[in-house]
């Protein structure tokens, strides 16, 4: 059952994505840079990220960002957008999160030690139950394909974070990427 109702929330992700390119240029032009450090973030509803202002993180906006280091003016509202497009449907992650029991139990199969950032490949399967129900599951695979790039897939929700426990929920996540970077370079 608890497949089917992932299978179900990942069609409506899936439909909801098509929205982002929409969305984010609208949902940017009414939010302004914010600051860091908050525990929760409450903009862009469905489209925003939960964990980070409009801006996005101070890594993206100094690093990553198409006009590094702007928050304000026609370059923040670009940035803004594009942090959206790279960070798409946050909220209803988050809405359709599995909330923390420190009564669940979770076991794993295959390696849960799986990285790209750290050039770990492999897969792993992890079940989270409260007594004998089956309450969520997470997938989670990584396999290289080059030096640089792999293929990672994660679908489920992020219950084997620290952030499970220590946010008090298990955002969904339905993420497919052929060309993800493979390595902290």
């Amino acid at each position: 059952m608890i497949y089917l109702k992932w299978l179900a929330f990942a069609i409506v992700d899936l439909l909801l994505t098509l929205t982002v390119p929409l969305v984010a240029p609208v949902v940017a032009a009414f939010t302004r840079e914010q600051e860091y450090g908050k525990t929760e973030y409450t903009w862009g509803w469905l489209w925003g990220t939960y964990d980070n202002p409009p801006q996005g993180d101070e890594g993206y906006v100094a690093k990553r960002a198409l006009f590094i280091g702007a928050t304000t003016g026609l370059k923040g509202y670009v940035n803004r957008v594009m942090w959206m497009l790279r960070n798409p449907l946050y909220g209803f992650s988050k809405i359709m999160s599995i909330k923390y029991s420190p009564t669940y139990t979770m076991t794993t199969t295959g390696n849960p030690d799986i990285s790209d950032k750290y050039k770990v490949p492999g897969h792993m399967l992890t079940l989270l139950k409260d007594g004998d129900k089956l309450i969520g599951f997470e997938y989670y695979l990584v396999k290289p394909w080059s030096n640089t790039k792999d293929l990672r897939v994660r679908l489920g929700w992020k219950i084997t974070t620290d952030k499970f426990q220590s946010k008090g929920f298990a955002p969904l996540v339905v993420t497919a990427n052929p060309f993800d970077g493979y390595g902290n370079d």
